[in-house]
């Protein structure tokens, strides 16, 4: 094994931070993860930096001890994570204040100030999204206006967190198209930090990251950090993606038109594009070499609705694969089309297609003999149904759904026994689970690396690594069924909210 020469990989997710080690050919040969602390206070949804630094360098060291793997095999490493972070360091590049996660929603007079002073017309056409208070730029004022001290010292502003990785393992803070597209400060139609913000609210350049494609070498690994993780000093470090970019290349959508989507406690379809889509409650961001776009639908709500119901209504104490098990047997068994009650799966609001603020969950259709089982039936249906919207408005023709279109599915969710189908049956289409041994943010973050390194020229050459488990085809007996539950799911959405 010592002739090889291996490629390590970071997801600093929002959950935990995962380290895969990649061979030549992109078989992982090592993974691994630890929990991350999240923080809440007063409403604030933030981490720390310094969290994330310990947990890289156990995550390695253990790596290094358990595995057959000597560090001076280890020729480049790669990352991606959490997007739309917000973070201060200082001229040493130490901390000054904690990561105001992409949920954080602090931010919210910092946004008006910018509505007022812009048009939320304007902003929309400056960021080509929906200008919203999470983007991290109200965050940044937000930090100016509350943080003085701390705004006063500061000398590089991270916006993602797979940058403050790259900060602390090259000393360079740069940033990918993907992750800049919804933090507010990427100009989308020139691929450039927005002068006009710059300009306007007397940003210093010099304090902001460097805009540079995922697959791109970006520096070698320093003297410092390659002792803490006992690695090799000058290991080639590439930029990678944020979690979007590099899911959608993890999950084989690997030119225009392709679809995939994650289902898990959210859920997303997103596909590459070649323009920005016109309904800017879908996201418009870049693609990772800033050539072209990927458009999304994001839900909150998702696994996240599921389960939920299992606990506050069916009042199971504990999920775990056992309960899912029993729970899908007796779902399974339920006469789908007799069940007529419908779920609005807004619970923590909703982004994409619509924005919702606030708990917006809601039954409708609902009889005497309607069941708790039918309900969870329903919360199941629901979420398909704001997928199947969201993909209406990516793609703005009812025409997509046929049997020919193919959507890969990754995410959780994909394990399910009838999820899968379900999702099928209404999106009226093929869905593919992929055979991945690993998350696809982390394959398709050392994807890029393989761009980077100049093993591949194309992604296109990869295309054969993405094996189908199961393929789930839309079974025509449930078509007139789900078609008319759908536009009866919209009618309800589109009159209340």
């Amino acid at each position: 094994m010592s002739d090889k020469n291996y490629l390590l990989s970071y997801d600093i997710g929002s959950t935990a931070i995962k380290l895969i080690l990649f061979d030549q050919e992109l078989n992982p040969v090592y993974q691994a993860q630890k929990a991350v602390k999240n923080y809440e206070a007063a409403g604030f949804q933030y981490q720390k930096a310094e969290d994330w630094w310990q947990l890289i360098k156990e995550l390695t060291l253990e790596m290094l001890k358990e595995s057959e793997i000597k560090a001076a095999a280890i020729n480049a490493i790669t990352s991606t994570g959490q997007m739309e972070d917000c973070l201060l360091l200082d001229d040493q590049g130490e901390p000054l204040t904690e990561v105001l996660l992409y949920s954080d929603s602090r931010a919210k007079k910092e946004f008006q100030f910018l509505v007022d002073k812009y048009s939320q017309a304007k902003l929309n056409q400056m960021t080509a999204n929906q200008f919203d208070p999470l983007m991290s730029v109200n965050k940044y004022l937000w930090l100016q206006e509350n943080r003085p001290e701390a705004f006063a010292k500061h000398q590089y502003l991270i916006l993602g967190a797979k940058d403050y990785l790259n900060f602390k393992l090259t000393g360079k803070n740069i940033t990918d198209y993907t992750n800049a597209s919804t933090t507010g400060f990427l100009d989308i139609k020139e691929m450039e930090l927005n002068q006009s913000f710059i300009s306007d609210l007397n940003f210093d350049k010099e304090i902001l990251p460097k805009l540079k494609a995922a697959e791109t070498v970006i520096g070698s690994l320093k003297e410092s950090a390659a002792a803490e993780l006992n690695l090799k000093a000058g290991i080639k470090v590439v930029n990678g993606s944020g979690d979007v970019g590099a899911s959608t290349l993890g999950a084989g959508a690997l030119k225009i038109g392709d679809i995939y989507s994650y289902l898990g406690t959210t859920a997303w379809l997103a596909m590459p594009s070649d323009s920005i889509s016109e309904n800017k409650n879908l996201f418009s961001l870049s693609s990772t070499d800033g050539e072209n776009y990927i458009i999304a639908g994001a839900i909150l709500n998702a696994g996240q609705a599921y389960d939920w119901f299992l606990k506050k209504m069916l009042d199971y104490k504990e999920l775990n694969n056992q309960v899912y098990a029993e729970v899908e047997n007796k779902l399974a068994a339920l006469d789908t089309k007799e069940n007529q009650s419908i779920f609005i799966p807004y619970l923590n609001g909703e982004r994409s297609p619509l924005k919702v603020n606030g708990s917006n969950g809601l039954f409708a259709r609902i009889g005497s003999a309607t069941d708790s089982w039918q309900l969870l039936a329903a919360v199941l249906e629901g979420v398909a149904f704001s997928l199947k919207h969201n993909l209406l408005e990516m793609t703005g023709s009812s025409n997509l759904f046929n049997s020919e279109r193919q959507i890969n599915l990754i995410g959780g969710g994909s394990k399910s026994k009838i999820w899968p189908q379900l999702l099928a049956n209404i999106l009226q289409c093929e869905l593919n689970v992929l055979d991945l041994e690993v998350a696809a943010p982390s394959l398709g973050a050392a994807m890029l690396a393989q761009k980077a390194l100049n093993k591949i020229a194309s992604y296109q050459e990869l295309r054969a690594n993405f094996k189908v488990v199961k393929s789930y085809r839309a079974q025509a007996e449930y078509e007139a069924h789900y078609q008319a539950k759908f536009e009866d799911y919209l009618q309800l959405v589109e009159s209340i909210f």
